[in-house]
């Protein structure tokens, strides 16, 4: 009786599989993320300002308020009252506190400034003073998703 011994193969196999599914998940990630932060800004027209400083840092905790030409106030993509606001500042401060909370007010420049007025006052009236206004360079597109 003959015995046959098994013959061994020290190659080694990758299985791909796994890194599919992980490249997958991150396609899936970063298109999410990136169509959660351009539902934050609208597609203005925003009015042009001849001096002003640029905001030196855009941060995830910065309030984004939108005012579109038919005078809504759109915040994350939906409609909202000032009363809203009033609600959504006094979360933020009770999360951030008072210093940490900002707001940057992008409202198109064909709206009445009265809109703008009474978001300004609600700002106030919170105690918030870290408030922009969203405005573009003489010169530059008249349309405008950027953070100013």
């Amino acid at each position: 009786m003959r015995l046959h011994k098994a013959k061994r193969d020290f190659g080694y196999d990758i299985n791909i599989a796994p890194l599919i599914d992980v490249v997958f998940l991150l396609i899936v990630f970063f298109l999410t993320v990136s169509h959660i932060a351009q539902v934050r800004v609208e597609a203005l027209s925003l009015p042009e300002a001849q001096q002003g400083d640029k905001a030196d840092e855009v941060s995830d905790a910065r309030i984004i308020i939108n005012v579109t030409e038919e005078a809504h106030i759109v915040i994350s993509g939906q409609k909202r009252s000032t009363e809203y606001i009033s609600q959504l500042l006094d979360r933020e401060i009770q999360q951030l506190g008072q210093g940490a909370v900002s707001v940057l007010i992008r409202a198109d420049r064909k709206v009445a400034w009265k809109i703008v007025s009474e978001i300004l006052q609600v700002c106030s009236q919170k105690g918030i003073m870290n408030v922009g206004v969203g405005v573009i360079e003489p010169g530059q597109s008249d349309i405008s998703t950027s953070e100013e």
